[in-house]
């Protein structure tokens, strides 16, 4: 839709037109654009400046200025938006979302990339825990100003401006505070200590319980993958065992057909030899007997022996 705007005319009247403000083109970052990001943040860690936003806009022009040839445009905005949200993604182990448009090798790159992002998130959140420490050691300085008289402030100076070997001098002379008021002055300082004391064992406590969390993550996933591979050795030994029985079954059925063949041809020989043979060795000696009485009949008319062979006219 186009976005109507109000200019006014010379008569006083008001003109609708179209805006001509460009739109900001919608960017999408895939795999290997999350990791030039992350090196990025890392190589300019704005979490540890006093001015994230203008170290955020570094990274956003850098970020530009690298994938120019993509038309690649992000500001501060959309990569500090981008970077929190791979943080929450891999704090909450929503590996497929990590996996999403990319590759193996892409993913470790980029699990490795955000555990140092997390690293620098971690000290930034130690390093505000130190300011907020200060500020509240400063705050208990002040009220204990407001809370003092003015003998008690001077000897409290005087205390912190002499030296030690005047400490015992200095004691004797102004006069200490009341046990009630030494009672509120460490009701004061306790929460301030004890909060900084929370704060830092909050940080290292989600650093802890979020390693946990990532290392019960990859022990399921080793349990996983060593499942898979047992699995496919499974398939694979009885694949082996399937082909071993299919060539002893081919063994066995050759060796039935040879003996088959085998039979069939004794058969064979046992009829020739029963029948073929007597008459064939019948017929030879017919023959042999018809040679032998040939000598006999030399007068027969129209048969004449020469040089032992025989010969019809």
């Amino acid at each position: 839709m186009e976005r109507v705007v109000e200019l006014s005319s010379n008569g006083g009247f008001s003109i609708a037109g179209p805006s001509t403000t460009p739109r900001k083109r919608q960017v999408r970052f895939s795999a290997r654009h999350d990791i030039l990001l992350l090196r990025e943040v890392i190589a300019q860690n704005p979490f540890s400046s006093k001015e994230p936003g203008r170290i955020w806009a570094r990274v956003g022009e850098i970020i530009t200025a690298a994938l120019q040839d993509e038309s690649f445009e992000v500001d501060a905005r959309r990569c500090r938006e981008r970077t929190m949200l791979l943080l929450d993604y891999y704090k909450k182990q929503d590996f497929a979302s990590l996996r999403r448009f990319g590759t193996e090798r892409l993913y470790a790159q980029k699990e490795d990339l955000l555990h140092e992002v997390l690293e620098l998130e971690a000290e930034k959140g130690l390093l505000g825990s130190g300011e907020s420490k200060y500020q509240d050691e400063d705050l208990r300085k002040r009220a204990l100003e407001e809370l003092l008289p003015e003998q008690d402030k001077l000897s409290v100076m005087s205390t912190q401006t002499v030296p030690p070997a005047g400490e015992e001098a200095q004691s004797s002379v102004t006069p200490t505070p009341d046990p009630e008021e030494q009672d509120e002055l460490v009701e004061m300082a306790a929460p301030t200590a004890k909060r900084a004391c929370q704060c830092c064992c909050q940080t290292y406590s989600e650093i802890l319980s979020f390693l946990e969390k990532r290392s019960e993550a990859e022990q399921r996933l080793r349990e996983e993958e060593m499942a898979l591979r047992r699995e496919e050795l499974e398939i694979q030994r009885s694949k082996i065992v399937l082909e071993r029985e299919r060539l002893g079954a081919d063994r066995k059925e050759r060796e039935r057909r040879f003996e088959l063949e085998s039979q069939e041809r004794q058969v064979i020989l046992d009829l020739l030899k029963e029948k073929c043979l007597p008459v064939l060795l019948a017929n030879i000696k017919r023959y042999v007997d018809i040679l032998q009485l040939l000598p006999t009949f030399t007068g027969f008319p129209g048969l004449k022996i020469k040089e032992k062979s025989i010969a019809f006219a």
